[in-house]
Order: structure tokens, then sequence, then C-alpha cells
């Protein structure tokens, strides 16, 4: 009796916190395109893998792994449309939009140096080895803090960041992968987590974790599921 009280309330609290995760702010990547060995290209939809015509094209499947050294190109911001809570004042808007980029890049160098040396590159610099990351910004949007206060569980007030990400072998000069991401605070509402700002500014949140489903969707197995202290198997 007492193990069956024990397993519902495990099932309860599993329910709970899948829940509680999906109303939490966090980033998707909702369509790829993975480039093979003789640089064709295939678009596949995250969302409908199974679509006539929708296809990967990659050398026998084996996707690129294990880069020597990583690069970080500041992602292009100038025709993003950025908007909703992100300043203190209207003029101050076009300095958070320029700066944008270099705090998503600083993010990005911290997540992806857990695979290879990272690096931010400058204006003047082009990698010789290694990966290229670039990309650019589709949409900014800090949502609305009083929104969030109110009705941030029925998603008022949301946060939104949508951008596009290009990997390239800098040596076989190809573009690996390429995708596209979107997320934001999402039915968040106004207490925050650790991956939703609540009633601070949301775009910080969103572009940090950008950069971290970035590194774990670039990762074989980022949660180390299957590791063991001792392989050995029972008889």
């Amino acid at each position: 009796m007492a193990g069956r009280h024990l397993h519902t309330m495990k099932s309860l609290i599993a329910i709970i916190s899948s829940v509680f995760l999906c109303s939490c702010g966090d980033m998707y990547v909702t369509k790829t395109q993975v480039a093979g060995g003789e640089g064709r290209s295939g678009a596949i939809d995250a969302k409908d893998m199974g679509s006539k015509g929708v296809h990967m094209i990659t050398n026998c499947g084996v996707g690129a792994s294990g880069p020597s050294a990583i690069y970080i190109r500041p992602f292009c911001v100038d025709t993003a449309t950025f908007q909703g809570d992100e300043a203190g004042s209207d003029g101050e808007m076009p300095i958070r939009k320029a700066l944008a980029p270099i705090e998503f890049a600083s993010d990005l160098k911290e997540q992806l140096e857990k695979i290879a040396p990272a690096r931010i590159l400058k204006d003047s610099e082009s990698p010789r080895v290694g990966w290229l990351v670039e990309g650019q910004f589709d949409l900014i949007d800090g949502g609305s803090p009083l929104g969030r206060f109110f009705l941030g569980n029925v998603g008022a007030g949301r946060s939104v960041l949508a951008l596009h990400v290009k990997i390239t072998d800098v040596v076989k000069g190809v573009v690996v992968y390429e995708f596209d991401m979107s997320g934001g605070s999402r039915f968040q509402g106004k207490l925050g987590t650790v991956r939703a700002s609540g009633l601070g500014r949301a775009t910080h949140f969103d572009l940090n974790n950008a950069a971290e489903r970035i590194y774990l969707t670039l990762s074989t197995n980022p949660y180390r599921y299957g590791d063991r202290a001792n392989v050995s198997l029972p008889e």
C-alpha cells in the first residue's frame, strides 16, 4: 500500500514538473538544414519529418562533429525587428540593439567552449580551421513586464527571440549545419525562474537560453545519458 502511494506521489510530481517546465522560457530549433560530404544539402522541418519532399542528405548519414576550434562572428542584427521592453527609453533602443550581438556572442562562447576552444572574431579576422558560427537575428522582442505580471501564465507580455544560425566547416568550405531557432518567455508569469525573467528584462534570458540550445543541439550526448560508473552487466 505504501509502495503504491509512493508511486502515485512520484507520478504526480513528474506531471507537475513537466507542466512547470513547459511554461518556462526556452528556445527551440524549428527548422534544420544539414550539408553532406559533396556540399549538397536538404531541408528538414523538425515538426514534419515524414513529409514528402522533406529530406536531408549527409555523408552516409554521418553528421559533422569534433571541431578543432570554434570561431564566433557576432550575429547580424541590422534587419531584425527590435521591440518591447528592451531599454529605459526610446532613445536608448538603438544602442541596446547594437549591443545585442555582442552579448549573444559572449553567451555563445561560454557554451560552445564546452565542445572545443572557442573565440569571438573581430571584424577583420577570418578563421582558417575549425567551425565558423554566424547568423542573423530576425526578431528580438522583450515583451511586456506588465502583461507578464497580470496574465503571464496565459502568454500575455511574453518575450520572443527568433534567429538563424549557420555553421561552416572552414577547411572544407561546407555549411555543415544551418537552422532556425525561436522561443522566449512563453507562458511564464511574474515570479521568474532560472530560465525566464519574470518582471525583469527578458531578452537577456532569451539570449542565454538560445546560446545553450545551440550547444545542446551540436552535442552528441550533453546530458550524459547512459553513463555508468561500472560497465559490467549482470549475467
